[in-house]
């Protein structure tokens, strides 16, 4: 977006690619887009170069998300705004540190209750 083109001459060789300066394109280059763990992605979403997705958020269908996203944050919109938060912030704080997505297949199967319900404790006293 740097030059008045935004045609690429220079994959086409042919000498087309000679006084390509790829600084002028690396500049320009946001970063890895970043999708977190146990992230729901709603049909038509859209999101970004560079933006990160934090763990356990929803991002509603259709949302255009051009800025990160907190862990456990439902987006919408276009641009895509936090509506709400699905837990307050102690709950979020416990299930990061909990990080149950990187359990060994095991653990998760004999806790599948805990995962999927909705009580913290029970979550914690996982084995």
């Amino acid at each position: 977006m740097s030059g008045f083109s935004t045609y690429p001459f220079n994959i086409f060789g042919h000498g087309w690619e000679e006084g390509f300066d790829p600084a002028t394109w690396s500049k320009e280059v946001r970063g890895d887009t970043i999708v977190g763990n146990d992230v729901w992605i709603g049909m038509e979403a859209v999101m970004l170069p560079g933006v990160k997705i934090g763990d356990g958020a929803i991002v509603a269908a259709k949302s255009v998300v051009t800025h990160d996203v907190p862990a456990y944050a439902i987006v919408a919109g276009n641009p895509a705004k936090v509506v709400k938060m699905r837990f307050d912030d102690r709950t979020i704080r416990r299930l990061l540190a909990l990080a149950w997505w990187h359990w060994p297949v095991e653990k998760i199967s004999r806790n599948l209750d805990a995962i999927r319900g909705s009580n913290i404790f029970l979550l914690e006293a996982a084995v």
